[in-house]
């Protein structure tokens, strides 16, 4: 399914021009070789390019339309017009010069191959640099040992002759495409055939090797597999012991889904990472507004402003089709969410979703409703993935990345509008009983208790896990018509909070520090004590003050009182009514906010 939708989208994408034909690619290029229209070398200059990146600029190197790379496991194999330092120049940083004499030679009789029927002048100066130079000449060279560092540094290098790429030459690239039809009815007669599996086409050829993916967040090395076989039991199982048979996939529909892929991954406005999960976004039909509406629905900027987003959630709720961004966007466009994630040398599908557009657009409302909770102004109302991800890691730990395991299973559970897994909604009140507040402090982040990113979480899973308990009873804004014991217990320590700051205007800890935990799991216990000492706080207001706060003190008691069970406070509390207490203290001490602002 995840293969073949892949190769779908390169064949759409192919069509609009956004994606290499077979036969060539994207590759990083970090340097130029500058030779003149004899082929002699005459310079080697970066082909970086800056970048912002935060606040800082940064040097990146230059994305380049190539012919395509051969795939390496082990060996020596050369790649036409782009390659490293070994194969163009005989230089290593590993000292092995004898493997790197090869890989110049190889390279030397590759391009030898590719170009002795081009008679540009271009492709002469280019072999003539192969047929003259050599590792003795690159340990004499001035221009290469001035610059070594640098060189050996390098990732891929490509020759410019005379102030232009070769690469940018027709007759170049003819020789290169005539070269690769020769090639490939050569290997026609020898290779492996059989039925794809991902198109169901017969008598094709086999892949070997696939393409490298790139791209994919947190792996060691930057090109690893999608899909491969290491050990003689997994390659022999049906196969007869033969390479790619037991799990046959044709040549082209290997390079379409990886060419695909790695698009997508090179698109860095349109893939996310979520905890050590890389996440891309595409319309069956190659649609770019419909990742551009993903992104910024899922928190991530993307162009797209408030209105024009609840207009779009608008219509795809009500089944209508809508204008974005130029192009209309039917709300049965099939959509796909893939995550990947680095996996011991392979790549791992951490998720994989498909369904509509419109259905997907929906789901994730449905989500951000339940997580719209009034708070400070500065709080925006759709709360990204990312951000309630972090609320479940500790602020001060060395590891500021969320579980592999929970990142999948909170995002799968958002968009297939399923019940969010119980392991966030612990996570977090976790974190509200371990963290206290702390401002800012030697590059340390400031640290929130309670957050407004948990209090929203916190209510959207009660309203989702627990929705027949509910439903009805926790709102965007306080509910004051809310009788459940663990939201109005909730309240009143707030309330008790918010009596002693008045007596006491000056502190600098309140009840909150040393008795939140306790009241929050274990109510009995720590009310009668806080009940106590707001009698002292308040024999030191205000007649006005005092007569205020004893008045909403009795209402709240008068919701609190537990008569079926002789005692006024329950001795404890679940994990769920837990929630609902952090929900209320957190609901009554922004109303407060809020009543302040106001005046």
């Amino acid at each position: 399914m995840i293969l073949s939708a892949l190769v779908h989208l390169y064949e759409e994408l192919c069509k609009q021009g956004k994606i290499q034909a077979e036969g060539w690619g994207i590759a990083k290029v970090t340097h130029r070789i500058l030779l003149d229209k004899e082929g002699h070398l005459c310079g080697i200059i970066s082909a970086r390019k800056k970048v912002q990146r935060g606040k800082k600029e940064k040097e990146v190197p230059c994305e380049m339309c190539v012919p395509l790379p051969v795939t390496r496991s082990s060996g020596v194999k050369a790649n036409f017009l782009c390659d490293n330092s070994s194969y163009f120049l005989a230089v290593d940083a590993k000292g092995n010069v004898q493997r790197t004499i090869q890989c110049f030679e190889e390279a030397k009789k590759l391009h030898h191959r590719v170009l002795e029927h081009c008679h540009s002048p271009v492709a002469k100066a280019i072999l003539h640099f192969f047929d003259t130079w050599g590792s003795d000449k690159a340990e004499k060279d001035s221009l290469i040992q001035e610059n070594l560092e640098d060189i050996i540094a390098g990732r891929n290098f490509v020759f410019q002759v005379d102030g232009v790429d070769a690469i940018e030459y027709e007759e170049i690239r003819r020789s290169w495409e005539n070269f690769q039809g020769t090639s490939q009815a050569n290997k026609d007669s020898t290779s492996l055939a059989g039925q794809c599996l991902i198109t169901g086409a017969e008598n094709q050829k086999i892949a070997l090797l696939h393409l490298k993916i790139k791209g994919v967040h947190g792996a060691k090395t930057m090109d690893r597999n999608l899909v491969s076989f290491n050990e003689p039991s997994f390659c022999s199982y049906g196969g007869d012991g033969e390479q790619g048979k037991n799990a046959p996939v044709s040549e082209r529909a290997a390079f379409a889904y990886g060419s695909a892929l790695n698009a997508l991954l090179a698109d860095q406005s349109h893939t996310q990472i979520i905890g050590d999960t890389t996440i891309v976004y595409w319309s069956e039909h190659g649609i770019s507004a419909c990742q551009d509406f993903m992104m910024s629905f899922l928190g991530n900027h993307a162009g797209i402003d408030d209105h024009t987003l609840d207009t779009i959630v608008t219509h795809m709720r009500n089944g209508l089709p809508v204008d974005l961004e130029g192009v209309e966007i039917s709300p049965d466009e099939p959509f796909y969410i893939l995550g990947l994630s680095p996996n011991a040398g392979r790549i791992s599908v951490r998720l994989f979703l498909r369904n509509t557009f419109s259905k997907l657009v929906t789901n994730l409302s449905l989500h951000q409703e339940r997580m719209k909770l009034e708070g400070p102004s500065w709080e925006k109302q759709n709360i990204p993935l990312w951000k309630t991800l972090k609320a479940t890691v500790n602020p001060n730990g060395k590891e500021q990345a969320a579980s592999p395991l929970l990142s999948g299973s909170l995002f799968r559970a958002v968009l297939q509008d399923t019940k969010y897994p119980a392991s966030a909604f612990q996570n977090i009140l976790l974190r509200i009983f371990a963290d206290q507040d702390k401002a800012a402090d030697g590059g340390r982040p400031a640290v929130e208790k309670i957050s407004h990113t948990k209090a929203a979480f916190i209510k959207a899973y009660l309203l989702k896990n627990c929705k027949e308990h509910w439903e009805g009873k926790l709102q965007m804004a306080l509910n004051e018509n809310c009788n459940d014991v663990s939201y109005v217990l909730g309240r009143m320590f707030s309330l008790l909070e918010n009596i002693q700051q008045s007596a006491n205007p000056h502190i600098n800890t309140t009840i909150k520090e040393r008795y939140f935990n306790s009241a929050c799991a274990t109510p009995a216990s720590v009310f009668p004590i806080l009940l106590k000492l707001a009698n002292t706080h308040l024999s030191k207001l205000d007649g006005g003050k005092a007569v205020y706060f004893k008045k909403k003190m009795g209402a709240l008691m008068d919701k609190i009182m537990m008569p079926d069970e002789g005692i006024p406070f329950p001795a404890r509390l679940t994990l769920e009514e837990q929630g609902a207490f952090v929900l209320g203290y957190y609901q009554e001490t922004q109303a407060r906010y809020k009543g302040k602002e106001e005046e």
